[in-house]
């Protein structure tokens, strides 16, 4: 999850980026071919989602006033500077926690309010990432389950 907090815009409000990844991919192509779920390409989405959890990153930043065009500001992408964002990395395996924080957020910096900020969103991000965890866990139980009940009809049915 990335947070921007935009400085000088008209609505001087905040946007939320997320990545395309490839377990949207996978999901998205499920059944693509109409001949039903294969249990492999759902157990690869499944694994696919473990994997992209594994790794949590937050950035808070503010970008630089800018003369550009909303549109322009929209067509192109704009990096932080260093000293103008807190950026953390959590690694939900091995619970190494990794932060930068940048020079404008610290001590009576300009952009110190924005710590709490911060904190706020690395804490509800990884509440989330928990309950998404809990959910793939689950989901994987069910397909389990189905494939069990699967094979278990199929092998009746090849008795009678």
């Amino acid at each position: 999850m990335e947070t921007t907090a935009t400085e000088n815009r008209e609505s001087n409000g905040q946007a939320i980026t997320t990545k395309v990844n490839d377990f949207e991919t996978i999901i998205t192509n499920l059944n693509a071919d109409r001949k039903g779920f294969n249990f492999d390409d759902i157990t690869d989405a499944i694994k696919k989602a473990i994997v992209d959890v594994v790794q949590l990153e937050i950035t808070t930043w503010v970008s630089e006033p800018s003369t550009e065009s909303d549109y322009e500001l929209q067509n192109r992408q704009e990096f932080p500077k260093s000293g103008n964002r807190m950026h953390t990395i959590i690694n939900l395996v091995n619970g190494d926690i990794k932060n930068e924080v940048g020079s404008q957020f610290v001590g009576s910096g300009p952009y110190a309010e924005l710590r709490e900020f911060h904190l706020s969103q690395v804490k509800e991000s990884q509440e989330i990432i928990q309950k998404n965890i809990e959910t793939v866990h689950k989901i994987y139980d069910i397909l389990v389950e189905m494939l069990k009940s699967r094979k278990n009809s199929q092998e009746s049915g090849s008795r009678i």
